[in-house]
């Protein structure tokens, strides 16, 4: 098979995925610098991303080649965070699959630590595929595969406002992670790709992708306990939680800014509506309680509260613009005079688990 051949092969197998990894000469470009020749040649044995794991002896028999070349080739995959290994609950069974470029390959190799030529060059290529369209597959359905995780401690029910409204568990940090079975910290994929000021580890990932990341050096296992202290450390740092848009059984949470992560700049950085899913809180504010002090002003990452000056007949005030919140609760929780309180307005219900959600993305894809 001709060399570009095996890479375009590839890449139209990670483009069997909901977020699709459409042909551009960045994505080429990668795929080149990634894998060798032998390694995509083997990986396009596989029939998608996450679908229909194999075996290393069903890999050895597709590859039609000897146990000890593919263990050889694989275990180098594995470990640069470029081939998903788990062992199954059901029979014990080590498979592996294939990964779309996100989420999957993007997020494995730059939360694998290091820092060299190779990956700076390839978070340049990333970074120009991004913002020359690539960016927008993760907004190219109207239901968008993750969403905004509000501040468990900011949310309330308003007894005008939410009536006839429930908190559901999936809407609390504390009730949404204990539908995992192992929980783990990683250092954020996008501020490795891009520096920014914020902290590196700060991301938790959940079930096969933590043991996936803990075996190979990469991750730690926390505690439900240990892991919601951290989320504290995020909120105090200004972060958004974004998820999976599922009502159990997470695949990650981000703790993300709109200085590097993918998520967030998928709204400010290409005003794609549809780059996540928002809360179903908004900020509600008690005027009197209110100093203006602007904390809330410099806190919210999507700034959807803005400082009015007094002049003519208007008096000081704060602007809540709407139409640009995500419901986050980073503004109640840095309130110094708690004058914000984070309040149920609608009842929105994701899908249940990680592959109906998937589903649904692809079902409502619009472009």
């Amino acid at each position: 098979m001709a060399r570009d051949d095996v890479y375009e092969k590839l890449r139209q197998k990670m483009n069997l995925w909901p977020l699709r990894t459409p042909k551009t000469k960045e994505v080429m470009e990668i795929l080149r610098m990634l894998f060798t020749e032998e390694e995509a040649e083997l990986l396009t044995c596989f029939t998608a991303p996450y679908r229909d794991p194999l075996t290393l002896g069903q890999i050895v028999e597709k590859a039609g080649k000897s146990q000890d070349k593919v263990q050889a080739i694989i275990s180098g995959l594995v470990s640069r965070g470029l081939l998903f290994r788990f062992v199954s609950k059901s029979d014990g069974k080590t498979y592996y699959s294939i990964m779309p470029m996100v989420p999957g390959v993007f997020e494995f190799y730059f939360s694998s630590g290091g820092d060299s030529d190779e990956k700076r060059k390839v978070g340049e290529l990333f970074e120009k595929y991004y913002m020359m369209g690539g960016g927008l597959e993760a907004g190219a359905s109207n239901y968008p595969w993750a969403r905004v995780m509000p501040i468990e401690k900011t949310i309330t029910l308003n007894k005008e406002i939410s009536r006839g409204l429930t908190i559901f568990p999936h809407e609390k940090m504390s009730e949404f992670i204990k539908t995992s079975r192992k929980i783990a910290v990683i250092n954020c994929s996008c501020r490795t790709k891009t520096k920014c000021h914020h902290p590196l580890e700060a991301c938790l990932v959940f079930d096969y992708y933590a043991e996936f990341m803990v075996e190979r050096g990469f991750g730690r296992y926390l505690s439900i306990e240990e892991a919601l202290e951290l989320l504290e450390e995020m909120e105090k740092a200004g972060l958004v939680h974004s998820t999976t848009n599922t009502q159990t059984r997470p695949q990650f949470i981000c703790n993300c800014c709109t200085c590097a992560c993918l998520i967030l700049r998928g709204l400010t950085a290409l005003n794609n509506p549809r780059a996540i899913a928002r809360s179903n809180f908004e900020p509600v504010r008690n005027d009197e309680l209110c100093n203006k002090c602007m904390k809330c002003v410099s806190i919210c990452p999507m700034k959807a509260n803005m400082y009015h000056a007094p002049h003519d007949n208007e008096t000081e005030r704060i602007l809540f613009l709407r139409e640009k919140c995500i419901g986050c609760g980073l503004c109640a929780y840095h309130c110094p005079t708690s004058a914000i309180k984070l309040v149920k307005v609608r009842d929105e219900k994701p899908e249940m688990t990680p592959r109906e959600a998937f589903m649904r993305v692809e079902a409502e894809r619009i472009h």
